[in-house]
């Protein structure tokens, strides 16, 4: 009776029913919690990953595309076998990137800011552009008019207005959103400075490729041509860099049950 008494706390059995009620939603909130921590990780990792692929995708493309391109007249090399599956990878790299690129940035908030916030969101913008826009064109649009309309395509052929405008305010918002996202490298509270300094040569070697290394277009020497097409890769590169960051990241591990309430 004695020990009856003393399990019971008084006589009163409802106390270890309330303690026991306690412990129990104070471990399922845990077990809550943990899981979330755990969910979200791998949330982020996927999100890594999609960036990284999307980079190594679309940078295969770059090569590939300008080994298409070198010394061959856009007509003519708009119509090659190869050339739609080509800017068909590109397109997917492009979209891969797009998708992946919130969660690399949800990851990294706290480093970037603010800054950090609108740079992603510039370079998202650019990239619809530079990435998947001129990518889907290549596949879809370009073929159709080097077989139809020659003339339209040809490295001689003036460039239309709108689409001057698009590269213009594309290459802006590139630019603006790789300086502001380089803020937090440079300064020194993200790891990996040298992505600080790489995504705003990125947009700046667009301009050289595109005006001063090849201005009438693709060049005739390979090598040339690839040195052109380089402002992609290097952007490509520094956000490859930041979502394999994410997605090798490992979620943390804790014990959860009775030895781990000390």
């Amino acid at each position: 009776m004695r020990l009856k008494m003393w399990f019971y706390r008084g006589g009163n059995p409802t106390g270890v029913a309330r303690t026991l009620d306690r412990g129990a939603a104070a471990l399922h909130a845990q077990s809550r919690r943990e899981v979330g921590t755990v969910t979200g990780t791998r949330l982020f990792r996927i999100g890594g990953l999609l960036v990284f692929v999307g980079a190594v995708a679309f940078v295969l493309q770059v090569v590939l595309r300008s080994v298409l391109t070198a010394g061959v007249d856009p007509a003519v090399s708009a119509q090659v076998g190869l050339w739609m599956p080509v800017n068909a990878l590109g397109a997917l790299g492009a979209a891969l990137v797009l998708l992946g690129l919130p969660a690399v940035y949800v990851r990294m908030a706290g480093e970037g800011g603010m800054p950090g916030l609108v740079g992603f969101a510039l370079i998202e913008v650019s990239w619809m552009f530079f990435g998947l826009f001129l990518s889907l064109y290549g596949a879809l649009v370009l073929p159709w008019l080097a077989d139809q309309a020659p003339r339209l395509v040809a490295a001689s052929a003036p460039i239309p207005l709108g689409f001057v405008l698009a590269f213009a305010l594309g290459l802006l918002a590139w630019l603006l959103g790789a300086v502001l996202l380089a803020v937090p490298f440079v300064r020194g509270p993200a790891r990996a400075r040298w992505v600080g300094y790489l995504l705003p040569a990125s947009a700046l070697w667009v301009l050289v490729g595109s005006f001063v290394i090849a201005p009438g277009g693709p060049a005739s020497n390979l090598a040339v041509n690839l040195l052109s097409n380089l402002g992609p890769v290097l952007l490509l590169i520094g956000l490859g860099y930041l979502g394999f960051r994410v997605w090798a990241e490992r979620a943390p591990t804790k014990h959860v049950g009775p030895a781990g309430d000390g």
